[in-house]
């Protein structure tokens, strides 16, 4: 502490307070008086406010807690959560849950934190929890949130309701009665995209590109013509297309979190491929926008490549005795593991093709595969027991 008098003529005050104990720098109140009499009073008043407790620092003082929304605590959450380095499909799925789900009224959109009882909020969950497929992870994501605004000082919420609720059954995925196409099913298959995709090389290649590879669609939809090695039939996978929001948006390196992974194909996709390319090398010209190495395969959506096989599976089935099921455009990729596996392929070269991070992951999903292949399982056992047929 000390009294200073400066060149205008007052007089000084400092009065050492303590250390921020953040900073660890140390703290001093400054006062400024007329006359030297002034300044010793006040250097007194200072000292005894601070023994006494009536002068608490800033850094002291308990931090007004402010009255945040679901929605205010969101956002500043969200700002945290998009920079810690997920991909941006992830950012942005996250983004459309809170949008078009837990920020709506009938949910937890405009509730002050504070306000959130336990009984509101399971009423407000047990009705919105049966409507979707994936609400609970929503759930979860507001989860996050709430434990956020709960640990953080400033925002007046003194419980996180969401940690005491009873989940529901949440509505159960369509089953599909059929997953993946057997042996007799893929020649039927590709006879007929054969015939409907005839003038059609395009669709023709990408069908068969996701039948014979076993690559995601949009693996598929983010290949470029500088991804592809015709010299010896490699497919070099390195971006892909995502579709968190409903429109699509190239992302570089893969879903597994690698930069890259080859595909080797058959001469059968290398066929297709090539017509395609030769069709599209002719029609570029054409507009007087030549071919680039860097343009994608297949410019179309999503949505086009699912809606197009359904209307080739409406066809065939109107105009074969033997009908096709079904498959969503996933059902390629598992059809293509399925009739690996079941042909005996060891499953960690399956696991590497499919692009998977861990063979575990192979295993899980394909753990029954075929009829075929169960029907194996059940004749070795035979065979070791020694019964006769």
């Amino acid at each position: 502490m000390a009294i200073t008098k400066k060149n205008n003529g007052k007089y000084q005050v400092r009065v050492y307070v303590g250390y921020d104990h953040i900073t660890g720098k140390r703290k001093t109140k400054y006062a400024t008086c007329e006359t030297m009499r002034e300044a010793r009073l006040k250097e007194a008043q200072i000292l005894t406010d601070v023994e006494t407790g009536e002068l608490i620092p800033e850094w002291d003082k308990p931090k007004e807690q402010k009255h945040y929304t679901f929605d205010e605590a969101f956002y500043e959450w969200f700002d945290i959560y998009s920079r810690q380095g997920r991909s941006d499909a992830t950012v942005a799925k996250t983004k459309y849950y809170f949008e078009h789900y837990l920020l709506k009224p009938e949910l937890f959109g405009g509730l002050y934190l504070e306000r959130m009882t336990r009984i509101d909020t399971q009423r407000r969950v047990n009705q919105f929890i049966p409507k979707y497929v994936e609400s609970k992870t929503m759930i979860s994501y507001a989860n996050m949130v709430l434990k956020w605004a709960y640990d953080h000082e400033e925002i007046a919420c003194d419980d996180n309701p969401l940690e005491h609720i009873q989940m529901v059954q949440a509505k159960k995925a369509k089953k599909r009665e059929t997953k993946f196409y057997d042996e007799r099913q893929v020649k039927l298959f590709e006879k007929g995209i054969e015939e409907y995709f005839k003038n059609e090389p395009m669709f023709h290649a990408i069908y068969t590109l996701l039948l014979r590879t076993g690559m995601r669609v949009g693996e598929l939809l983010g290949l470029k013509w500088e991804n592809i090695d015709f010299a010896n039939d490699v497919l070099i996978l390195n971006g892909r297309m995502t579709f968190a929001t409903g429109s699509k948006k190239y992302e570089p390196g893969l879903k597994n979190g690698d930069t890259q992974r080859s595909i080797e194909f058959d001469k059968v996709v290398h066929n297709k491929l090539k017509v395609w390319q030769h069709e599209k090398r002719l029609s570029s010209f054409a507009i007087g926008s030549p071919m680039s190495d860097d343009d994608f395969v297949f410019n179309v959506s999503r949505t086009c490549v699912q809606s197009t096989i359904y209307k080739f599976y409406d066809w065939y089935n109107e105009n074969h005795k033997t009908q096709l099921p079904k498959l969503n455009i996933h059902g390629f990729r598992h059809t293509h593991a399925s009739l690996l596996l079941s042909s005996g392929v060891d499953i960690k070269k399956v696991s590497e093709r499919l692009g998977h991070k861990d063979i575990t992951i192979t295993a899980n999903i394909y753990a029954d595969v075929t009829p075929k292949a169960r029907r194996e399982v059940a004749d070795k056992f035979s065979e070791i027991m020694g019964d006769n047929a």
